[in-house]
This record gives C-alpha cells, structure tokens and sequence, in this order.
C-alpha cells in the first residue's frame, strides 16, 4: 500500500527558497514543479512553483519532511487515516 502525500500549497508559500522538505527526505519522493504547463519562451514566475510528492513507491514514510517543514504543510497519509 503506497502512502499519500499532500502539500498545502497555501501554507508552502515558496518552495524555491526553502526546499528544506526536498533536502531533508531521504529518498527523494518530493520533487519540485510547477503548477502551470510549460510556457515556450518564457520564464516561470517563482510563484508558480510547488512541491509534490512524484516517487510515492519509495516513502519510508519517515515523516522527516513533515517535521521539518516550517509551515506545517506536508500531510503523509495511508488508507488507514492520516499518520501525520
């Protein structure tokens, strides 16, 4: 059973600068995007970047990104109920 993982971009106001979840999980199942489609030519407003969990099969779910998170916004969940 693979784990969700839920970012409440509301709460990671910017990801670019803070990456502490992206640094800190030791897998590499966060990974940063953006939340509009690619625009040709044209750079992507900081804004618009966010962090999502993109390799879900390799959660340990050590829930270090949870505790580090300064905002309180990551969310590692299974059927079962919410873990954290």
């Amino acid at each position: 059973m693979l784990p969700t993982i839920s970012v409440d971009d509301s709460k990671c106001e910017n990801p670019l600068d803070c990456r502490m979840c992206l640094l800190a999980c030791p897998t590499r199942v966060l990974g940063l995007g953006t939340n509009v489609g690619p625009q040709k030519y044209r750079e992507t407003d900081p804004s618009h970047f966010v962090v999502r969990g993109v390799r879900h099969q390799f959660c340990t779910m050590c829930m270090k990104c949870v505790d580090i998170c300064p905002h309180d916004a990551i969310r590692i969940s299974l059927d079962q109920g919410v873990m954290a």
